[in-house]
């Protein structure tokens, strides 16, 4: 049989089926009437309390920022000091300890203060020459030099050429550190300005009222040379104290 075409009328009157709106779940409406449940509960708590609760949790939250923002602080306060320990340990190195701490006790000097001298004279170079002629580890001139032994009984087969002998440079060195701590009584200031500048011309700024009000006190250094290596070698003291040489506890009795 020949089938025939739909005719154009009959194509129109066809349409197509709408889909099927989609059938709501029985849980789509479960959240909504969670939500009623739960506000018809909190509406059913007395006002009273419900302010409490409202300051309890502003209160827990107030308290969780402090505790973070103090941990914060905490944090950056511990990165910042193990920074600046770094740098100071880099810039402030020790080297020859044992003869440091040898000659130190010896000379009854605190060896953090040899370090910072030797730190400042020739940055722990044994075979460091200013252009003076002053020579090794603690930079020591040769009147100096041959005082120091001639003082320790040395001078025999003594030359200038041993101050470039690490151990035998910071024996002489810490002898005469000993001997100007001796003389201007363990201060500190003016031990450092004697092995700079002499204490011949210590004993000329603390004799000045512009230097010394009472002739004991060195309390300002003129400026110069001295004032700079002073400052230099107090502040090195202060760390090699701090990491290398930390003051001891005294023994109870």
């Amino acid at each position: 049989m020949t089938q025939q075409s739909p005719s154009a009328g009959t194509l129109r009157r066809r349409r197509r089926p709408r889909p099927a709106p989609p059938r709501r779940s029985l849980a789509a409406g479960r959240p909504a009437a969670f939500v009623r449940r739960q506000a018809a509960l909190f509406a059913a708590v007395p006002l009273w309390l419900r302010a409490g609760i409202a300051v309890l949790a502003c209160t827990a939250l107030a308290l969780s920022c402090i505790l973070v923002t103090r941990t914060y602080i905490a944090h950056e306060a511990e990165r910042r000091r193990l920074e600046q320990e770094a740098t100071d340990l880099a810039s402030h190195p020790l080297y020859f300890k044992d003869l440091i701490v040898r000659y130190a006790a010896e000379n009854g000097v605190d060896p953090a203060l040899v370090s910072a001298v030797i730190l400042c004279e020739s940055s722990f170079d044994p075979q460091a020459e200013s252009r003076l002629g002053a020579r090794g580890l603690m930079q020591l001139m040769e009147p100096t030099a041959q005082w120091a032994a001639e003082s320790l009984n040395e001078d025999e087969g003594y030359s200038f050429d041993l101050l470039y002998d690490p151990e035998t440079n910071v024996r002489f060195g810490t002898w005469y550190l000993g001997y100007l701590s001796r003389r201007f009584d363990g201060d500190i200031l003016k031990v450092v300005c004697g092995y700079h500048a002499g204490q011949g011309n210590v004993d000329a700024w603390l004799a000045n009222p512009k230097y010394s009000p009472d002739g004991v006190t060195l309390q300002n250094v003129p400026e110069g040379g001295t004032s700079t290596y002073a400052q230099r070698v107090m502040n090195a003291y202060e760390i090699y104290r701090k990491y290398y040489f930390p003051p001891q506890p005294s023994a109870m009795a």
